[in-house]
């Protein structure tokens, strides 16, 4: 047989990436410490990369792995068309796609709008009766995009303001259709334990006020300063249980399942 058959060639074992990811991790390490671990953790890296180019330059960075003898060697495969049962619904082994049937993903864009509708309830109702006026808690919101309007005064954001009212309805509603969209795309990979209200009525509106309370500041700093997180936790809710609720309502499709081939 050909010598060139009898082996097959790989690279040898060797130490030195160990010695290259150390001197990278040393120097990381000593750019928020000191800079003597920079120096030394380049000098290890640099002596890691020398010894590991210069091994497989050589001769020792390979090694020539023989092969079995060919009578233990795997046969080639025969094909036979029209020896295998395809599988059918129904019989042993067909697997189906799982779950069968899901809500559609248009639900949850039924279900973003509705919730849309609703969740401005508990923030107007927390205007009118903590501040007296209908647009604070427009105006707060419409400070997320107008970076001008955060110098504004308590008293200026309590007045109607047109642009406002515009700017701060399609952001609301961008938001709504955006978010019940995501939940439907996402609630077919969700465990079925629950169904749609536990997760889009408890624990996203859960998720979702906990993220805010961690970026409201930078995000939209107006907000922050005259936010009232009860308010702001039942407007979540609102919107998690009406949006989860119009999904659950809604009538389950079936999911594609894989095709019947015949056999081969």
């Amino acid at each position: 047989m050909n010598e060139a058959h009898d082996h097959v060639e790989l690279p040898a074992p060797t130490a030195w990436p160990l010695v290259v990811s150390c001197g990278i991790a040393l120097a990381a390490f000593g750019v928020a410490i000191s800079l003597v671990f920079v120096v030394v953790g380049m000098a290890i890296f640099l002596v890691g990369l020398g010894g590991w180019i210069g091994q497989l330059l050589s001769a020792a960075g390979h090694v020539q792995e023989p092969l079995v003898p060919p009578e233990l060697r795997p046969t080639p495969a025969v094909a036979a068309p029209g020896t295998v049962e395809p599988l059918r619904p129904g019989t042993a082994g067909y697997r189906f796609r799982l779950p069968e049937r899901v809500h559609p993903i248009s639900s949850g864009v039924r279900g973003g709008i509705v919730g849309g509708l609703l969740m401005p309830i508990p923030a107007l109702l927390y205007g009118i009766l903590q501040h007296g006026s209908l647009w604070l808690p427009i105006n707060l919101l419409v400070g997320m995009v107008i970076p001008g309007i955060s110098d504004a005064s308590l008293e200026n954001l309590k007045q109607f303001n047109l642009a406002g009212l515009i700017l701060g309805t399609i952001i609301h509603a961008a938001f709504s259709v955006t978010f019940g969209l995501m939940y439907g795309v996402i609630l077919p990979t969700l465990p079925s334990f629950g169904g749609p209200l536990l997760f889009g009525g408890v624990l996203m509106p859960i998720l979702w006020s906990g993220m805010c309370y961690g970026l409201m500041g930078v995000v939209n700093p107006l907000l922050e300063e005259h936010v009232s997180w009860p308010w702001f936790i039942a407007s979540q809710f609102v919107y998690g249980l009406a949006m989860s609720y119009v999904v659950f309502r809604s009538e389950k499709v079936a999911v594609a399942q894989p095709p019947v081939r015949e056999g081969v």
